[in-house]
């Protein structure tokens, strides 16, 4: 097929349009997450009216996670972030988790306290109560994700790059 043979390009125009590309990617993620805020704060909090969005979010996350797992860069994109981050890869997965857990755990007592209470000392009771049950369940629940997500994809790229070493010895 015409669409995958490779033609000679110019080096600096194929970087600059991968910038652009990658510019163009992050303006949709950000224009896709204003949408769902937008549609939260106007329409209400029925994941039926963001589904496309949310959708669009993971498809595009999980897309480029198991490209470049695929690919082996996934890898060597973690060694460079731990070398110029003072926090690895590994902990921000971590506290991402723990924050994602956090503002679940905050989202559902306040929704707890606010529509279910009849008076102040119900809602803190509430409130409380379900924020360390939420907090129990989801910050696990969503360190595991992160945190196991991300081992599996860096194992496997590291797999692809060894792979790829032992093939280029053979030659």
């Amino acid at each position: 097929m015409a669409l995958w043979n490779k033609k000679p390009a110019d080096e600096r125009v194929t970087t600059i349009q991968n910038k652009i590309y990658r510019e163009i990617y992050y303006l949709v993620m950000l224009i896709t997450l204003a949408s769902v805020v937008f549609k939260f704060i106007t329409i209400g909090t029925s994941l039926n009216v963001v589904l496309t969005e949310v959708l669009i979010l993971l498809g595009a996350s999980t897309y480029y996670l198991i490209r470049s797992t695929s690919l082996g860069i996934y890898s060597e994109e973690v060694e460079i972030h731990d070398t110029n981050s003072k926090i690895t890869r590994n902990k921000k997965n971590f506290y991402w988790g723990l924050a994602i857990g956090l503002a679940l755990a905050l989202s559902f007592a306040t929704n707890s306290a606010v529509n279910y209470a009849e008076g102040t000392q119900q809602a803190i009771h509430y409130f409380v109560l379900v924020f360390f049950v939420s907090l129990f369940i989801y910050a696990p629940f969503f360190i595991m994700f992160t945190v196991i997500t991300h081992n599996a994809a860096k194992k496997r790229s590291d797999q692809v790059n060894q792979k790829l070493l032992d093939e280029e010895e053979v030659k």
